[in-house]
C-alpha cells in the first residue's frame, strides 16, 4: 500500500479560493500590500499580526490559520479589491443589500476554515450522527404527511405515497448552455432535449439545477417524494452522495447566513412532528455523512413577489454552491422566470421542466385515487369520461388539478365535474366549508369567541368583544380574499395584521391585540385553505392564492369596471401598432379573467370586446396569451378565440412552434378544424423538421389514424435528419406498438446510423418492449465499435430499464419466488448495471431465496470490477444471511491490498461484528502498518482501545 500525501479537501479548498481570490484582487498591488493593510485593520482589533510565512502557507498548502478572524482579514481586504463594496461606504437599500452578502461571505469563509482543520484526505467533519438521525426521523414523518393537509381532512385522504405518479422532464437549456443530443423547441419556445425521468433533476453531480414548470405542476409534490424516498433509505441502510433537506425559499429571504436559515426554518418545519432537538446553524455547516453533501430543495422561489429579493436569494445559492467543500447541492423549483432572473445563478445550470401527466399517467392516478370505492377502474374510466365531456382533460394532466378534481368526483360521483379551472377551485373551495361543517368547524369559532368575550369582564366591553369577533366569522371569505389580494401584491406583513386592517376586522378599542391576534389566528386555523407554517399563515398552493386574489379584484361591479379600465389602459399601445397582452402572471390572469367574463353584464360585453380587440391587433405574444388561456380553460368566447387561433396557426409570419400550438388549442376548441390545421402543418416542408412533428404527434392524439399515417410518412422521409425521424418513430411506437418496435429495433441496430440515435432507439424500444429493449441496450453497451460516452449512456438507460423490470421480477416473486428470483439474480450479475442497484437486486434475492441471495452477494463482493465501498456493502449483507460466508468475505477484503485503505478499515470494523477475534487481528495489523496514512491508523487503534483495552495498547499508534 502506497502512503497517502495530497491535502484534505477542507485544504485544498483554502488554497484554490485563496489563489482564485488573489488573481482577481492584486491589479497592480501584490500580496504583500495585502497584508500591511489586513494588519492595519488587525492592530486596530487588538489581533496578531499577520507574517509572510503564515500567509505562505494559507497559499500554498491551505494551512487553516489559528484564528479565524486573521484569515477573514486578509479575505476582506482581496474582496474589496476585488470590487465587493464593503457596506460602510454605502447607504439606503444598497448598504442592508450589501451587510446581508458580506454576512454570507463571512460564513462561506468560515465554513472553510472550519473543513480546512480537518485533516484527513479527502473527508470533512461530519455532523453529529446522534442529530442526523433525529433529523431523519423527523424528516421522514413530515415527507409522509400530504403535501395539503388541510385539504379534505378525513381518512378518505389517501397517503401521498398512493397515489404518487412519477413524472417526466425535458431538459431546457440556459444561455449558452451546451447540451448533448438533438435539441427542440419546446411550448414556451426554449431550446430542450428528449424527455427524461424528472428524478434526473436530483443527479448528485451537479451543483446546482433548476426545476421548472407551471401551477400546480408537481414541483413540490416531486421534492417531497424525493425527500420520502432518500430518508427512507438513509434510515434503512442505504446511503448515498447527498442528504436532501427541504426549505421553502421565502425562508431565504433574511439576513441570516445560509447554515443559519436552514437551521431555523427546518428547525421549525419538523419540530410539529417531533423534532426534539434544536438544528443549530453548525449542524448545517458540517456535512451529514463523511463525504455526503447536503441537498437543499428550494421551493416555491416565484412566490417570492419581489424580484430583487428572489435575485438575492439565487445570487446567496451560486455562491454557496461553488464552494469547493462539495458542502451544499440545490435544486431549485420554480415556475417559468424571465432568463435573466436566472442567469444569477451561472450560464451553464441545468434546467429541467416538468412535464405534465400524458393520459395514461393520469387514469393511473385517478385508479389510485378511487381505490377505497367500489370498482376503482370503473369509477376512472368514468372520471376520464367526465373529464372529456367538460373539456378538462388537458387541464387535469397538471398534477394539483388533477388532486382536486379526483376530490370532487369522489364526493360525489353522479355530479358533473364543473366547467372550466375558476369553476373548478369555486367548486373545492365550497367543498372545502362543507366538509368542514363535519369537523364541526361552527362549534370550533363559537368557541373562540367565546374565550374572547370571556377576558373581558365589563359588559360594555364583551359585547363588543362579541360583536367583533362575530362580525369576523361572518365574513371571513371576504377577510380571506382580502388577504390573498395583499400577498400576491406584495404585502409581506403577519397575517393577522394584514387582516386586522380590513374594516370588517377592526379590533374593539378594549380587547388587547395579542388577545385579537390569538383570535384570528384560531378563526384561520380550521378553514382548510391556509395552513400554518411556524408563526404564520400560508396559503396551501399558489393557484389558491391567486383564486381569492382574483375573487377580490373582481368582487362587485365597481371593482371589476376599475380593474377592466387598469387592464386596459396597460402596457398602451407600441409604437408599431400591435396590442400587447397584459403584463400579469398567466394564472392569475385567466382568474382575473374569468371574474371579469363570469356575471354576464356590460362588465363582460366590454371585456370580451377588449380580449377580441387584443386579439385582432396583436402578434405573436398576443397569440401565446391566447394559447395559454385556452390551456388554462380561461372562460374566454369560444368562436371568436378559435377563429384567431385558426388565423395564427396559418400565419407564416408567426414562430413555427407557436403556429403548432395554435392549431393544438384550436383543436380543443373545435377538432375538426384543428385536425385539418395540424395536418397541414406535418405535411408543410416549409416548417423545421421538429414543428411538423409535433403537429403530427398532436394530430395523433386528436385522430388516432390520421396521426400514425402522418409518422410513418415522416419516419421514412429522408429528407429529414436522423433526431427528427427517430422522435417521429417512437412517437409511432407509442401510438401502433408493433409498428414502431419494429422500426425501433432496426435502427438500433443499424451500425450506419449516429451512435446517439442507435442508443435512443433502444431506449424507446425498451418503453415498448421491454425484453428486446434490454437485450437491445446490453448490446450496444458492450459494443466496443461505439465511443465510450456512448457506452455509459447505455448502460445508464440499461440500468434505467432493468430498474423497473426489477420491480416487476420482485412483484412476480411474491406470485412465483423461484421465477422471480431468477430474474433478480440476473440482474445482480449484469456488470453493465450501477454497484447499488445490482445491491439493490442482490438483496431482493436474499429476501426470497436465502440460499440464493447468499451466493449473489459472494459473487458480488468478489467482482473486483465493483466500487470497493459495494464489494464491502455485499460481505455484509453476506454476514446477515451466512455468517461464516460473509466472515470470510469481510476478512479476504480487510487484507485485499488492491483496495483503498479506508475499505480495508470498514471491512475490519464490519468483521468485528460477525467474528470479534477475526476483526481484532485485522484491525491490530492496519494500526501496526507504517505505510498506512496516519488517520486510518489511529481509527484501527482507536476502535482496538474502545473493544479491548489491552488489545489496544498493544496495537496503538507507535
Amino acid at each position: 500500500m502506497s502512503k497517502k500525501t495530497n491535502l484534505s479537501a477542507g485544504r485544498q479548498t483554502v488554497r484554490e479560493a485563496l489563489r482564485e481570490l488573489e488573481e482577481t484582487a492584486l491589479q497592480g498591488r501584490n500580496r504583500t500590500d495585502a497584508i500591511d493593510e489586513a494588519n492595519r485593520r488587525l492592530e486596530q482589533a487588538g489581533l496578531a499580526q499577520l507574517g509572510p510565512t503564515t500567509v505562505g502557507g494559507w497559499f500554498e498548502a491551505g494551512s487553516p490559520a489559528k484564528d479565524f478572524r486573521s484569515l477573514w482579514a486578509l479575505v476582506q481586504v482581496l474582496l474589496e479589491w476585488s470590487g465587493q463594496p464593503s457596506p460602510d461606504t454605502l447607504s439606503g437599500p444598497s448598504r442592508g443589500q450589501a451587510t446581508a452578502r458580506w454576512k454570507s461571505t463571512e460564513e462561506l469563509w468560515k465554513n472553510r476554515w472550519e473543513q480546512a482543520k480537518d485533516t484527513r484526505p479527502g473527508t470533512t467533519s461530519p455532523a453529529s450522527a446522534p442529530l442526523v438521525t433525529a433529523y431523519l426521523t423527523a424528516a421522514r414523518d413530515a415527507a409522509r404527511q400530504h403535501p395539503y393537509p388541510g385539504i379534505l381532512g378525513t381518512p378518505s385522504l389517501p397517503a401521498l405515497a398512493d397515489v404518487y405518479v412519477r413524472q417526466q422532464a425535458r431538459t431546457a437549456a440556459a444561455d449558452n448552455q451546451d447540451n448533448s443530443g438533438p435539441s427542440n423547441v419546446n411550448a414556451g419556445g426554449n431550446q430542450t432535449t428528449a424527455a427524461v425521468p424528472a428524478t434526473e433533476v436530483f443527479r448528485a453531480d451537479r451543483a446546482i439545477c433548476v426545476l421548472l414548470g407551471g401551477p400546480g405542476g408537481g414541483k413540490s409534490t416531486l421534492l417531497r417524494a424525493h425527500l420520502a424516498d432518500s430518508v427512507d433509505g438513509w434510515l434503512g441502510g442505504r446511503t448515498g452522495k447527498t442528504m436532501p433537506v427541504m426549505v421553502s425559499a421565502a425562508a431565504l429571504t433574511g439576513m441570516d447566513p445560509l447554515p443559519t436559515a436552514l437551521a431555523k426554518a427546518v428547525t421549525g418545519d419538523l419540530r410539529q412532528v417531533g423534532l426534539l432537538d434544536e438544528l443549530t446553524a453548525d449542524f448545517f455547516r458540517r456535512p451529514p455523512r463523511a463525504g455526503v453533501s447536503w441537498l437543499v430543495l428550494v421551493d416555491g422561489l416565484d412566490e417570492i413577489p419581489d424580484a430583487d429579493t428572489r435575485s438575492a436569494v439565487l445570487t446567496m445559492l451560486a455562491g454557496a454552491a461553488p464552494a469547493g467543500t462539495g458542502l451544499y447541492r440545490f435544486v431549485v423549483a420554480t415556475r417559468p422566470l424571465p432568463a435573466t432572473e436566472l442567469g444569477a445563478l451561472g450560464r451553464h445550470v441545468p434546467r429541467y421542466e416538468l412535464l405534465p401527466f400524458s393520459h395514461d399517467d393520469l387514469l393511473t392516478y385517478a385508479t389510485h385515487w378511487f381505490r377505497s370505492l367500489d370498482a376503482p377502474g370503473r369509477h376512472a374510466k368514468a372520471f376520464m369520461a367526465g373529464l372529456k365531456r367538460a373539456r378538462l382533460e388537458v387541464l387535469a394532466r397538471t398534477p394539483l388539478m388533477a388532486f382536486m378534481l379526483c376530490q370532487l368526483y369522489a364526493a360525489d360521483p353522479g355530479r358533473p365535474l364543473p366547467d372550466g379551472r375558476t369553476g373548478a377551485y369555486q367548486s373545492f373551495v365550497e367543498l372545502l366549508y362543507e366538509q368542514n361543517a363535519h369537523k364541526n368547524i361552527k362549534d370550533t369559532h363559537d368557541e373562540a369567541i367565546r374565550r374572547l368575550k370571556d377576558r373581558h369582564q365589563i359588559p360594555t366591553d364583551n359585547r363588543a368583544a362579541e360583536q367583533a369577533a362575530r362580525q369576523v366569522r361572518d365574513h371571513l371569505p371576504d377577510l380571506i380574499d382580502h388577504l390573498a389580494y395583499e400577498r400576491i401584491n406584495g404585502q409581506t406583513a403577519p397575517t393577522v395584521e394584514i387582516l386586522a386592517s380590513h374594516l370588517q376586522a377592526k379590533r374593539p378599542q378594549k380587547v388587547k391585540q395579542h388577545l385579537w391576534n390569538s383570535f384570528l389566528s384560531d378563526i384561520l386555523r380550521p378553514t382548510g385553505i391556509l395552513a400554518q407554517r411556524a408563526d404564520d399563515f400560508d396559503f396551501l398552493h399558489q393557484t389558491l392564492l391567486e383564486y381569492h386574489a382574483a375573487r377580490h379584484a373582481t368582487r362587485d361591479e365597481q371593482t371589476r369596471a376599475r380593474f377592466l379600465h387598469d387592464l386596459i389602459a396597460s402596457p398602451g399601445v407600441p409604437a408599431d401598432g400591435r396590442l400587447e397582452p397584459p403584463d400579469l402572471d398567466d394564472s392569475y390572469l385567466g382568474f382575473l379573467l374569468d371574474g371579469l367574463l363570469a356575471p354576464q353584464d356590460r362588465i363582460t360585453a366590454e371585456t370580451a370586446r377588449y380580449v377580441e380587440n387584443l386579439a385582432a391587433h396583436g402578434g405573436e405574444n398576443v397569440c401565446w396569451f391566447l394559447i395559454t388561456q385556452e390551456r388554462l380553460r380561461t372562460n374566454l368566447p369560444p368562436r371568436p378565440t378559435a377563429a384567431h387561433l385558426a388565423r395564427f396557426a396559418a400565419d407564416t409570419t408567426v414562430r413555427h412552434d407557436i403556429r403548432v400550438n395554435a392549431a393544438e388549442a384550436l383543436a380543443r376548441l373545435d377538432r375538426e378544424a384543428g385536425a385539418a390545421c395540424l395536418a397541414q402543418l406535418a405535411a408543410d416542408t416549409t416548417l423545421d423538421a421538429y414543428s411538423r412533428i409535433w403537429a403530427a404527434k398532436a394530430l395523433a392524439r386528436v385522430g388516432g389514424e390520421a396521426g400514425a399515417a402522418c409518422l410513418a410518412q415522416l419516419a421514412a422521409d429522408t429528407t429529414l435528419d436522423a433526431y427528427s425521424r427517430v422522435e417521429a418513430v417512437e412517437t409511432l411506437a407509442r401510438v401502433d406498438g408493433e409498428a414502431g418496435a419494429a422500426q425501433l429495433a432496426r435502427l438500433a441496430a443499424d451500425t450506419t446510423a449516429r451512435q446517439y440515435i442507435r442508443v435512443r432507439a433502444a431506449e424507446a424500444l425498451a418503453a415498448v418492449d421491454g425484453e428486446a429493449g434490454v437485450a437491445s441496450l446490453a448490446r450496444l453497451a458492450a459494443d466496443t465499435t461505439l465511443d465510450g460516452e456512448y457506452h455509459m449512456v447505455a448502460a445508464g438507460a440499461l440500468a434505467g430499464v432493468a430498474e423497473a423490470l426489477a420491480g416487476a421480477a420482485e412483484a412476480l416473486a411474491r406470485v412465483d419466488g423461484e421465477a422471480g428470483a431468477t430474474q433478480l439474480a440476473r440482474l445482480a450479475d449484469n456488470a453493465a448495471l450501477r454497484g447499488p442497484f445490482r445491491m439493490w437486486a442482490a438483496q431482493a434475492v436474499a429476501r426470497v431465496d436465502g440460499e440464493a441471495g447468499a451466493a449473489c452477494l459472494a459473487r458480488l463482493a468478489a467482482d473486483t470490477t465493483l466500487d470497493g465501498y459495494f464489494r464491502v456493502r455485499a460481505a455484509e449483507a453476506l454476514a446477515a444471511v451466512d455468517g461464516e460466508a460473509g466472515a470470510a468475505s469481510l476478512a479476504r477484503l480487510a487484507a485485499d491490498t488492491t483496495l483503498d485503505d479506508d475499505y480495508h478499515m470498514v471491512a475490519a470494523e464490519a468483521l468485528i461484528a460477525v467474528d470479534g477475534e477475526a476483526g481484532a487481528v485485522h484491525l491490530a495489523r492496519l494500526a501496526g502498518d507504517t505505510t498506512l496514512d496516519g488517520y486510518f491508523r489511529m481509527r484501527a487503534a482507536e476502535t482496538l482501545t474502545r473493544l479491548d483495552r489491552e488489545a489496544g495498547g498493544h496495537g496503538s499508534f507507535r
